[in-house]
């Protein structure tokens, strides 16, 4: 027989199913970042935990409710404590193994780094990578760099980064940028 705590409980657990999915399609990280770029993911309250609780929620309340002679209460309470072990699990799995190497501030995309002025600190060559450093967020970043040409760029020249590969940034002379523009 289904009762009204029936479609409940399955509503909660198609609507955790859902999420879980959007979650998976769409990532954590990125809404997250998109708000925020100096604050890291929270492996506590997110999506996939929201999803989990509700899917536990659901799974466990249906299955009570629809199989035992149990007071309403005393489902509702052992639903609540499966939605809290499925959202326990997500929070281990997230802390523990996704979420470990994120600490501070993220590294930016490729379409927020390009166009990015710097400023030459160890010359560029032909032969040999220099150093240049940009200002990321308020934060002085450093990394090695090669020129887009064959042009030799002295330190103090003032440059933009193109793209960042393999932590080396790929950078053009602002002088020549400028004449294009």
């Amino acid at each position: 027989m289904v009762t009204v705590f029936s479609v409940i409980f399955l509503v909660a657990f198609t609507g955790g199913l859902i999420l879980a999915v959007f979650s998976m399609l769409h990532g954590v990280e990125r809404a997250r970042i998109k708000r925020n770029r100096a604050r890291a993911p929270s492996p506590y309250f997110n999506l996939p935990a929201l999803a989990a609780f509700a899917a536990g929620f659901g799974a466990t309340g249906y299955l009570l409710a629809s199989r035992t002679v149990l007071p309403m209460w005393a489902v509702v309470l052992i639903a609540l404590g499966g939605g809290a072990l499925g959202m326990t699990g997500i929070i281990s799995l997230l802390a523990g193994w996704a979420l470990r190497g994120v600490v501070g501030p993220m590294p930016p995309d490729g379409e927020e780094i390009q166009g990015q002025p710097a400023m030459v600190t160890r010359e560029i060559s032909l032969g040999s990578a220099g150093e240049i450093t940009y200002d990321l967020q308020g934060v002085e970043v450093r990394i090695a760099a090669r020129g887009l040409d064959t042009n030799t760029l002295p330190a103090g020249t003032e440059v933009v980064i193109d793209r960042i590969e393999d932590g080396v940034a790929f950078v053009e002379d602002w002088a020549a940028v400028e004449q294009r523009l």
